[in-house]
């Protein structure tokens, strides 16, 4: 695979499966927020990340103030600091704003779609093309909609801009969210065209390894550097077996991942479509030549 020859998905369908994401929302907040979404964690996640943001805003502020004040000769003729901005007024121009449990929850399932093509692809059988959402593209829209859907006005949709990570979600929650995007995108007539991010990085790996028995180092060097490549795909390697696997036999490390490692991203596209997505089982041939 080369990811050079991937394509944006254009804006018009990006628009469509995202609409229709947003006409799911009630379905899929009742699912993991049955007792109402401010007591979810995704909700009280978001707000710790908000007073993260606002408590840096205070101490930036606060230490702004102490070095002014530090300074006699300076402070004297210096006007004081404006009064501090509430934390609903810091956090004005952020995506999802505070009070708003449908966009809050519009902004997870709009990072989820963006993971899928992380490093995988979408694909329609009767075209060669493969595509992704480009992150830029998905937020714009992603808060265009939320002016289209009448949820805040086209001003204030015009300042706001993505800001926190996505809350953390079990692994059911995370399935049961996948299963509802995959339904989408099969209904769009979208597959999957799928790779496993971290065999490509052992692969990658392995090829730095190669690379530098050829490099100009010296000889120390060059084995310190190839010995600490094989200490992070062993770091890889460890969190889905801890025996002793070769980190540069990729044969059996791909074995190891089919039999070790079902993404929540593949178990949810086999719910939604009936079948396993492309690109798994893991073949060997395929990671080989992905570069």
């Amino acid at each position: 695979m080369n990811f050079i020859e991937r394509k944006t998905l254009d804006v018009n369908t990006t628009h469509a499966i995202l609409q229709d994401a947003y006409d799911a929302l009630p379905q899929l907040m009742s699912r993991l927020a049955p007792g109402g979404w401010e007591e979810s964690s995704f909700h009280q996640e978001l707000m710790d990340s908000r007073q993260l943001f606002y408590d840096c805003y205070l101490e930036s502020d606060s230490a702004s103030v102490w070095e002014t004040d530090s300074s006699s000769d300076v402070s004297a003729h210096v006007d004081q600091p404006e009064e501090k901005l509430s934390l609903d007024d810091y956090l004005y121009i952020c995506f999802p704003p505070i009070g708003y449990d449908y966009l809050e929850l519009f902004y997870l399932i709009s990072c989820m779609l963006t993971e899928i093509t992380f490093v995988s692809n979408l694909y329609r059988n009767h075209d060669g093309d493969m595509y992704y959402f480009d992150e830029m593209t998905m937020e714009d829209m992603v808060i265009q909609l939320a002016h289209e859907n009448g949820e805040i006005d086209k001003n204030w949709a015009d300042l706001m801009v993505f800001t926190f990570s996505p809350p953390y979600m079990e692994a059911m929650e995370l399935h049961y969210c996948l299963e509802v995007l995959f339904r989408i995108l099969l209904k769009h007539g979208f597959q999957l065209d799928y790779w496993h991010n971290e065999i490509l990085q052992v692969v990658d790996l392995q090829n730095v390894y190669q690379e530098l028995l050829f490099s100009n180092l010296d000889a120390h060097e060059k084995e310190q550097r190839r010995e600490s490549v094989k200490a992070d795909i062993n770091a890889i390697l460890r969190t889905y077996d801890s025996s002793a696997i070769d980190p540069l036999d990729l044969p059996a490390i791909i074995e190891m991942f089919n039999l070790r490692e079902v993404c929540p991203i593949v178990l949810a596209y086999l719910h939604a479509y009936g079948e396993f997505p492309k690109g798994y089982p893991y073949l060997l041939t395929e990671y080989q030549g992905y570069l």
